[in-house]
């Protein structure tokens, strides 16, 4: 079973509809999230970017960061919470940090001694992979942070 990041955007209205579920009935709360339309993942290439992003100490933890909305699992962890501050702290962040300064210095060898998940380092796409999820991150914040939305994020 693969371990996959996944986002979604919450405007105020959905993140207080949201909070009234996990404190009403819990079991619809994830449903209601996973029909929003504005989502995505970084499928398992989020512990790559995770081990990437450490380095240049971001000012928001975009993969393991926010605050548990619940103890229940969603998947594999409790959902959290980034605020619309956070989110666009992110935001800026992400957006000024080209994927080349990512991979500044990028070694296999260094992944696998940190047994990085997934374990394909060393694969020739490797940092196509994960220049691709970076993309996706990056645009998926930007958008949020434009519309003032909070992202909800969790390991499925």
């Amino acid at each position: 079973m693969s371990m996959i990041m996944q986002y979604a955007r919450l405007r105020p209205s959905e993140l207080a509809e949201l909070q009234r579920l996990l404190a009403e009935a819990p079991d619809d709360a994830h449903d209601f999230v996973s029909d929003l339309a504005r989502q995505m993942d970084t499928d398992k290439a989020w512990a790559g970017l995770e081990h990437l992003l450490k380095k240049l100490d971001p000012p928001v933890d975009v993969i393991s960061g926010g605050t548990a909305l619940t103890d229940d699992e969603w998947g594999y962890e409790s959902p959290r919470l980034l605020t619309r501050d956070e989110v666009g702290s992110a935001a800026r962040f992400l957006g000024g940090t080209p994927f080349e300064r990512l991979v500044e210095g990028y070694d296999p060898a260094e992944f696998a001694a940190a047994r990085v998940y997934p374990g394909i380092w060393d694969e020739e796409w490797a940092q196509d992979y994960l220049s691709g999820a970076y993309a996706h991150l990056v645009t998926f914040f930007r958008a949020a942070a434009a519309a003032g939305d909070s992202i909800v994020l969790w390991m499925s």
